[in-house]
């Protein structure tokens, strides 16, 4: 019978035998292997065999993996980056051929950039015509999706791409991509799999171990480079850190904590996470907007920043020591790259800059501490003064109308006073800087950013970071534009059949205001300027993304009073905690 497991003498601690009737279920088999908790499936012509191995094993009383339906493939990719981020583990996803492979469009490069382990299947078309082989050709479309090349669609954007060519493969090929997904530095991979390679009866399999075959981890890194670093934050006189996603892991999250606290060490975030607590004395805002701290730096320490500034804006200072710790310390996947590195130290930060701190601790002379300390008290001047600033700018606002971003980020973070569990996903583009001033998130895992530039993302991770933590209510503050590219009708579907509701909050300015702005700076006396015509940037009349929402299960409200905004948040919040997405399509100032 098929779907039992075998153990042999042989080679017992690496892999245990599995009776597949069909490889797809020997595929499944190997995703539960895995720990894989989701799959994130959008079907076509060549996964029903998977679908069907699901359905046989339930029937059966065996374990499978969820199955969340998404019903485009955007949402699946963007919900398996977002449940990864959450939890560090990587999930699976699976596509339709080369059309469904091309529909996860810049939601691949989001996984490749921001460093997201996921394991993307798809099904290749057919090979053959025969007639004795199930799973043949049988449909007109099975010649038209045959691709000269169908990984080379993703082969810039992934780490690993395999075609399944044998069904007894299938375990082998699951575990290696698990491995590759999840090594340092993690990320996407691409595995295909033949309609007639899935329906084949490949007898005894081999599932693999995952505990034989573990990721790879770079560790703390080189200790006398990481006591090299330690000695240069100590002696200096004006050091600044500068971060992008070291609050990845609570390890990462604490060792900057750690290391800022001892040191005094001014901390500026590009929050792609939390990295480092909003409300800290020694926190001194955000990229790109506090470049004097870069440019008058004799130490910059930057952790696992893709681009710690704009050359073009900011001058670093040429005196200044820099060193950069991070899981890829040159970018070797991105061609031009030529930020100045003094020190570069490829590590986990997480396990790095606990070693630093204890190196540092023990270099710390009294001449030393007396300089720290000084710097501490100025540091935390600063904080209080950009908190009063931020806070006035927004107050200062509190009635205008349309809303401003300002006054639109105050009251979220007096929704997070309230709920201090909310984790938040930002996908604001132009407001972006604008939220994060204002919401003061603390705690670890508590706000994500994709990491990359596609758009669209943001209510698809939602979604993902709802299912892998479903008792803490997730809010996405996304742009009209961001909304739009997620595919809102497929993924507040998704939200609704998976029981993962989230709030969706539109920061909705009716336009492509990241294009207006280089126009703008680029053109200050152009004729888009000069007229106030700028074409292709307007989105007027703007939808109503409301009512959008109640056509799929969601509540749904326009918010154009200022006075409204708050109440309407706590509405919207409501709406979460009975089971029901929410979507405020808030109007603001158009640019």
């Amino acid at each position: 019978m098929s779907g039992q497991h075998a153990e042999t003498s042989t080679g017992e601690r690496t892999f245990s035998w599995f009776q597949a009737g069909e490889t797809a279920e020997a595929y499944v088999e190997a995703l539960v292997s895995q720990g894989v908790s989701c799959l994130f499936l959008n079907p076509g012509t060549d996964t029903f065999p998977v679908q069907e191995a699901v359905a046989k094993r339930q029937a059966l009383g065996r374990p499978v993996p969820r199955v969340v339906l998404c019903p485009f493939e955007i949402t699946a990719l963007a919900a398996a980056h977002g449940y990864y981020a959450a939890t560090g583990r990587p999930q699976a996803v699976l596509v339709h051929v080369d059309v469904g492979t091309q529909n996860l469009g810049s939601m691949l490069h989001n996984a490749q950039r921001g460093r997201a382990a996921a394991v993307v299947s798809a099904g290749r078309a057919p090979y053959t015509t025969d007639r004795e082989v199930r799973g043949a050709r049988d449909s007109y479309i099975h010649w038209l999706q045959e691709q000269m090349d169908q990984h080379g669609i993703v082969r810039n954007y992934t780490k690993w791409d395999y075609e399944l060519r044998r069904p007894d493969q299938v375990g082998e090929a699951v575990a290696r991509a698990f491995q590759v997904a999840a090594s340092d530095p993690p990320g996407p991979v691409y595995l295909t799999l033949p309609r007639e390679v899935l329906m084949a009866s490949p007898g005894d399999v081999r599932i693999y171990r995952p505990e034989r075959f573990p990721p790879a981890r770079l560790g703390a890194g080189d200790p006398e480079a990481l006591h090299e670093v330690a000695k240069l934050l100590v002696r200096a006189e004006r050091p600044v850190v500068l971060t992008g996603s070291s609050g990845r892991s609570r390890a990462g999250f604490e060792g900057l904590l750690r290391l800022a606290e001892l040191l005094a060490l001014p901390v500026v975030e590009w929050r792609d996470r939390t990295n480092f607590p909003a409300d800290h004395p020694l926190h001194q805002g955000y990229n790109y907007g506090n470049e004097p701290l870069i440019a008058s730096a004799d130490v910059a320490l930057i952790l696992d920043h893709d681009v710690p500034y704009i050359p073009t804006r900011t001058d670093l200072s040429p005196e200044a020591t820099v060193v950069q710790v991070d899981l890829d310390p040159v970018k070797e996947r991105v061609p031009l790259w030529t930020f100045p590195v003094d020190l570069p130290v490829r590590a986990d930060t997480g396990r790095a800059l606990d070693v630093i701190a204890s190196y540092a601790s023990e270099l710390l002379t009294d001449a030393d501490r007396r300089r720290v300390e000084s710097r501490r008290a100025e540091l935390a001047a600063s904080h209080a003064r950009l908190r009063q600033q931020w806070s006035r700018a927004a107050l200062e606002q509190a009635s205008a109308r349309p809303i401003a971003p300002e006054w639109l980020g105050y009251c979220l973070e007096q929704l997070r006073r309230k709920a201090p569990e909310f984790v938040f996903v930002l996908e604001a583009v132009t407001n972006a800087v604008t939220i994060a001033r204002q919401v003061q998130v603390a705690e670890y895992g508590t706000w994500f950013q994709s990491g990359g530039s596609g758009l669209g993302w943001g209510i698809g991770a939602a979604v993902g970071i709802k299912l892998a933590q479903p008792d803490r209510p997730v809010v996405a503050v996304v742009g009209d534009g961001s909304f739009l590219f997620g595919a809102p009708v497929a993924t507040l579907w998704t939200a609704l059949t998976s029981g993962a509701p989230v709030l969706v909050v539109i920061c909705n300015n009716a336009c492509y205001n990241a294009t207006k702005q280089p126009l703008i700076a680029a053109y200050p006396e152009g004729y888009s300027v000069r007229l106030d015509h700028f074409v292709g940037i307007d989105l007027e009349p703007a939808p109503r993304y409301d009512v959008l929402a109640t056509s799929v299960g969601a509540y749904g409200e326009r918010v154009e009073d200022p006075a409204e905004v708050l109440p309407a948040l706590e509405r919207g919040l409501a709406r979460v905690r009975d089971g029901q997405s929410a979507v405020l399509d808030v109007i603001l100032a158009h640019p």
